[in-house]
């Protein structure tokens, strides 16, 4: 995975799951698109049910537009179905609903640039559901919709489970907005890239050189053995998140007070991978993706 903070390039902002008219939302593609822009995004992704919608007639104010759809089938551990996000749809992406999740995700790769779970709280998937799938480059961390619909935004712990059995997965926040009051323009991922064009963006979001936010800014995060340096936006909170039992840090542990905007934290051996939760006054959080040790 790419570390974005020690590599050239700028920061875009976009977001990767929005429903339209086109499928279940209230707003149609054009005012999806304008609404996005006027809230400064630089990327957009609309992921209609079941079926790409057409963005190439659409003004795109200044964004990028990336297709896209959210696949839906198989059956989990809880008889429900799986949701997944396919990004950069290279075709109309006709597909069976009965198909298993495996065979979903391999669909979608190979008709796309890439896939990642979506709103796996939301479908209360558990480990059983996620370890033995392959091909799927990440989960949602932080779902809008989902968090302001039934309080189930938040995917962490599952994210977690995956990473301490090696599973080297991605942490999207997206917004899934279906025009519902407060489900729209919050959730978001920052990356870098040389340019916010269709190649680029697409590469370094593969290559994990983004974090995620619904609020929050992470300007640095450098780590140099057990000692790692995080600079942020004010924050009351900042934890550095490991998988492995018992391990990781908070500012809790230092006699640093909040707000925070600079904090150095010291792991305890053993912490890889780590991820970064940066937490403001108001409870928005920043999810980094995790970061490894080098071999």
């Amino acid at each position: 995975m790419s570390d974005p903070f020690s590599i050239a390039g700028q920061w875009f902002k976009g977001n990767l799951h929005v429903h339209t008219t086109a499928s279940d939302g209230r707003m149609t593609p054009q005012e999806t698109v304008a609404s996005y822009a006027e809230h400064g995004y630089d990327f957009l992704s609309i992921t209609d049910h079941e079926a790409v919608t057409e963005t190439a007639g659409l003004d795109d104010k200044g964004m990028l537009l990336i297709p896209g759809i959210e696949l839906g089938g198989g059956r989990t551990d809880l008889d429900s179905s799986y949701h997944m996000v396919a990004i950069g749809a290279k075709g109309p992406m006709e597909y069976d609903t009965q198909w298993s999740a495996q065979k979903l995700i391999d669909y979608g790769t190979e008709n796309a640039e890439f896939v990642f779970m979506a709103h796996p709280y939301w479908l209360s998937l558990t480990l059983a559901d996620m370890i033995d799938l392959d091909g799927c480059i990440g989960l949602e961390v932080y779902n809008t919709f989902c968090h302001h619909d039934v309080g189930r935004g938040e995917s962490g712990e599952l994210w977690d489970d995956l990473l301490a059995r090696d599973k080297r997965m991605l942490g999207f926040a997206v917004d899934d907005a279906h025009g519902a009051e407060l489900d729209a323009w919050i959730g978001y991922i920052m990356v870098k890239a040389p340019a916010c064009e269709y190649d680029d963006i697409i590469e370094a979001i593969k290559a994990g050189s983004f974090y995620s936010s619904n609020g929050p800014t992470i300007s640095n995060i450098k780590r140099e053995g057990d000692r790692l340096l995080v600079e942020c936006s004010p924050c009351q909170e900042v934890c550095a998140v490991c998988p492995a039992p018992g391990l990781g840090g908070t500012n809790w542990r230092t006699e640093q007070k909040p707000p925070l905007t600079e904090i150095e934290l010291q792991l305890f051996e053993g912490s890889d991978p780590v991820r970064i939760e940066c937490i403001d006054a108001e409870g928005n959080k920043a999810w980094s993706n995790p970061m490894w040790l080098p071999d």
